[in-house]
């Protein structure tokens, strides 16, 4: 019950930030539209990666055993159970308002540089548009090893956790520079 009611919640936040979005580009342009999805959006993945780092730092990882193995986790018991339920309904909505903002981009705009940048911004545009292709998919699998087969106490799961943190930071990191270019 508590899933689906999180999962209803961030399913109306998204649509309720993509109506805003929608509604201020029938107003004002696809300009100051795609700016709110881009703020919204970096906002949304920064905030993904803090809870995905927390999670991680209970977890283990190629950097510890994590804080639940040691009995001090942050956050208590949820932090080794239903936080990452948390990080990934942040996720999800991450997901969302990424989408929106590449179908606008791709869309409106000539994607990636909309002609106006050079190969450093076009670079990074691919970095985050590949990462986040690929990141939905080592979340879970790092979560959830069973579904290929693997114990979840498994090397892979450990490594798969470690490379799904850093690929989030790289895709946080490279969207806000991005972002900030636009800006």
């Amino acid at each position: 019950m508590k899933r689906t009611s999180c999962f209803l919640a961030s399913l109306v936040l998204a649509l309720a930030t993509s109506g805003t979005v929608f509604a201020q580009m029938k107003e004002s342009g696809p300009r100051d539209a795609d700016r709110t999805l881009q703020i919204a959006t970096a906002s949304s993945l920064f905030v993904t990666a803090t809870l995905g780092t927390i999670a991680a730092i209970n977890q283990p990882t190629w950097f510890s055993e994590g804080r639940c193995a040691t009995g001090s986790p942050i956050f208590g018991e949820y932090g080794c159970g239903g936080f990452s339920t948390l990080h990934g309904i942040s996720a999800l909505l991450s997901i969302v308002l990424y989408t929106a903002t590449m179908t606008l981009e791709f869309t409106a705009f000539d994607w990636p540089g909309r002609d106006r940048h050079g190969s450093g911004y076009q670079a990074l545009s691919y970095v985050h548009l590949v990462g986040m292709a690929i990141q939905p998919i080592g979340g879970l699998l790092a979560a959830v090893p069973q579904v290929v087969g693997l114990k979840r106490d498994s090397g892979f799961s450990r490594a798969l956790r470690s490379l799904h943190l850093m690929t989030g930071w790289l895709i946080v990191g490279s969207f806000a520079v991005t972002t900030s270019i636009e800006l």
